[in-house]
């Protein structure tokens, strides 16, 4: 008897019926990378997407690229593959051509993988966070409202909640991200236990890591546009030389590895195991790109989901 062929590694969309339609449980399929994502078009109206992207520029939050770049955004930028381990403190691990010129990512937020290394200094800045994003968004315009409640939906008896340590001590609920000047995401895993190792916080218990994205204002250069590029490969570590030198396409080539771009719109929020490999490629357009992101952790035998920046 001849084997079936593996049915095709395709996103699942564009709504919750669907999605349910073709997964009975789809956190339980990302986890087990059965699905690349879930995606929820048009889950936020792009006019609300606008008037928030018009308000943090007003705000002074972000910068208008049409303008001379201030100095403070100079100072926060986060160089490209950045990110750091345990507690290392300043030490940074760059798996990737550090930032320079144009290319600037700005966080509105907390960043656990950017800020974690000093717990005290971190939990701070969450405190600050989730002051200003109670703040920030409109009536009935609140996208990560939106992004917690529909991560609830997906799991049908779990509530996703902002993650906390067992002190009572919380993280940022979410973080907005701007990337300007072509700023790209290398081919690359994100997990607090395995990449990470943060050892010492209650998100690092859970099973699973997925991501939650909201896109807010795409780039485009010609007709290109910076979109997510997902890999069916989960890391293992003898992927890790692959990751540092560069040469993921090339090993994914000879390995005959699937992938999937997932092609976003303003408004469209989706949902992917951040085990897979996966990467954004630069597009050097006038706009930023930026987007409303979390990390989400995930466990089939816990009734929270814990989410964080």
């Amino acid at each position: 008897m001849t084997d079936l062929p593996e049915p095709a590694w395709s996103i699942s969309e564009p709504d919750l019926p669907s999605i349910f339609a073709k997964h009975a449980a789809p956190l339980d399929a990302l986890a087990a990378g059965k699905v690349p994502a879930l995606v929820l078009r048009q889950a936020f109206p792009q006019s609300a997407c606008q008037r928030l992207v018009a308000k943090l520029i007003t705000d002074e939050l972000l910068f208008d690229p049409h303008q001379p770049v201030p100095a403070k955004f100079a100072e926060q930028a986060v160089p490209e593959g950045y990110f750091r381990e345990g507690r290392e403190g300043d030490g940074e691990k760059v798996w990737q051509t550090a930032t320079s010129g144009a290319k600037k990512r700005i966080d509105i937020g907390s960043s656990l993988g950017y800020r974690g290394s000093n717990r005290e200094a971190f939990f701070a800045h969450a405190d600050q966070t989730r002051r200003l994003f109670r703040t920030l968004f409109a009536p009935n315009e609140d996208p990560v409202e939106l992004l917690y409640a529909t991560l609830t939906a997906l799991s049908r008896n779990k509530r996703a909640v902002t993650a906390y340590e067992a002190d009572g001590r919380t993280y940022g609920p979410a973080i907005i991200r701007a990337h300007y000047g072509g700023y790209e995401y290398a081919p690359h895993f994100d997990s607090v236990r395995l990449r990470e190792k943060r050892v010492d916080y209650a998100v690092h218990e859970f099973d699973h890591q997925f991501a939650g994205v909201l896109v807010l204002q795409n780039t485009q250069l010609d007709d290109r546009t910076a979109q997510c590029v997902l890999h069916r490969c989960l890391w293992e570590p003898d992927i890790d030389p692959h990751l540092r030198k560069g040469t993921f396409h090339q090993y994914a080539a000879e390995h005959d590895i699937d992938h999937v771009q997932v092609v976003l719109e303003p408004g469209d929020l989706y949902f992917f195991n951040t085990r897979a490999i996966h990467e954004v490629p630069g597009v050097a357009g006038d706009l930023p790109r930026i987007v409303v992101a979390t990390f989400i952790g995930y466990s089939a035998d816990r009734d929270e989901i814990f989410v964080w920046s």
